[in-house]
């Protein structure tokens, strides 16, 4: 028998920093008193529902929470907040942050509310402009976060990728007799870090999905994803190429080749994550080295490995201050930007690329200054946010339709 008071996170792992950011997010919940938790990886996965059946044959728990590297949960009421859900309607089998109705044949979010940073651009999903304060019953959730009190197979026998897991998923626990469900957020339970979808398999995943349940696609009005092989291949060199010029200090090499690529039409394409990562860390490097500064952010001989470490490890801690969290969760941070190794210039770009709350991080970072009686700094930092930030203001996708 599950035990009754424990939750389990199983998590699909293959990026070992990400992964420390997300059991940090995790061991900041409130527990429930009576309640235990654990959390368990599961490496080298073939696909996502394998990852998943092994994590819930390893695990005890009545209640588990399946959930992507690169999702941090912010609620810090997260678990109550499921709880309380699963247990005024037992006839609830799945919770997840966004999902929809009126499923067509590809597959529609249009309920929930997701905080996302993609590589560039931190912005909003929300997928009801009508949310009454109430939680939704859906026909399928997606697969950021997942959360489940009765334990269903995975369809591993057949989703062998990384797509339509979570909407096989939906459909088993709706066939199974239970609702799947949004709950309702004020605020976006969670931040999703992630890149761009890659859809290499997503059009052979999504057949699969629609000849196994027909009877829960009912409006045809999906569209065939394409899927570029050339141009997925041609992204794979072109930032293998940048990734060693940049361990090799080529710096003005790495800006023609970007220079040459952004002249490219990508929207019938789509973006790729690694060149639009690799465009803004080289902008970062190319506004340090246009004015002095004390430190640069990407030290001499600093590998691409390296250099993508410090830039990922200083993005999670800038969104550790910009929800407010208490500096000694970040002191390596503030003794960085009170040196002066962090540069102002390095702090524009990974707010502008990285941050939703923006007024509030700028804040804290003025009062860090005052501190230190860097009025230089300070008043830099107050024409940023009247001028710059104008530019590049935070944005909420509002969406009945936000296609899977």
């Amino acid at each position: 028998m599950p035990k009754e008071n424990k939750i389990t996170f199983i998590i699909c792992v293959n990026d070992d920093l990400y992964y420390s950011e997300c059991t940090f997010y995790i061991n900041q919940l409130v527990i429930p008193e009576g309640y235990e938790t654990e959390i368990i990886s599961i490496r080298d996965a073939e696909s996502m529902c394998s990852a998943y059946n092994a994590g819930m044959k390893e695990s005890d728990a009545k209640y588990k929470i399946y959930l992507h590297q690169d999702v941090f949960i912010r609620n810090k009421n997260f678990l109550s907040d499921i709880l309380n859900i699963f247990k005024n309607d037992s006839s609830i089998g799945m919770i997840g942050m966004i999902g929809g109705n009126d499923m067509p044949m590809v597959g529609t979010w249009n309920t929930g509310l997701v905080d996302v940073r993609n590589p560039s651009t931190p912005y909003y999903v929300l997928g009801r402009k009508d949310w009454n304060g109430s939680d939704v019953e859906v026909e399928a959730v997606d697969g950021i976060l997942i959360a489940t009190q009765y334990d269903l197979p995975w369809r591993e026998d057949l989703f062998t990728h990384f797509d339509f897991y979570d909407v096989s998923q939906s459909f088993e626990m709706r066939k199974a007799g239970y609702k799947v469900i949004v709950p309702y957020q004020k605020e976006s339970w969670v931040i999703h870090d992630c890149g761009y979808e890659k859809l290499k398999y997503f059009n052979e995943e999504r057949h699969i999905c629609m000849k196994e349940y027909p009877e829960y696609f009912y409006s045809d009005n999906g569209a065939e994803i394409i899927f570029n092989e050339e141009w997925s291949q041609l992204n794979a060199a072109l930032s293998s190429e940048i990734k060693e010029l940049i361990t090799q200090g080529r710096w003005d090499e790495v800006r023609k080749i970007l220079n040459s690529y952004n002249q490219i039409d990508k929207k019938s394409n789509g973006l790729d994550t690694d060149m639009v990562r690799l465009g803004v860390i080289y902008e970062l490097y190319k506004i340090e080295h246009e004015v002095e500064v004390p430190h640069y952010f990407f030290e001499a001989g600093m590998t691409y490995q390296q250099i993508l470490e410090k830039y990922n490890k200083t993005r999670f801690l800038l969104r550790r201050m910009e929800l407010g969290m208490d500096e000694s969760l970040y002191p390596g941070l503030i003794q960085d930007i009170v040196d002066m190794k962090i540069s102002l210039p390095a702090l524009y770009i990974l707010i502008i690329h990285s941050i939703h709350y923006r007024e509030y991080l700028i804040q804290r970072l003025r009062d860090i200054y005052k501190r230190t009686g860097n009025d230089i700094c300070v008043t830099s930092l107050e024409n940023f946010s009247k001028d710059t930030l104008k530019k590049f203001p935070p944005i909420v996708q509002e969406t009945e339709k936000c296609t899977i």
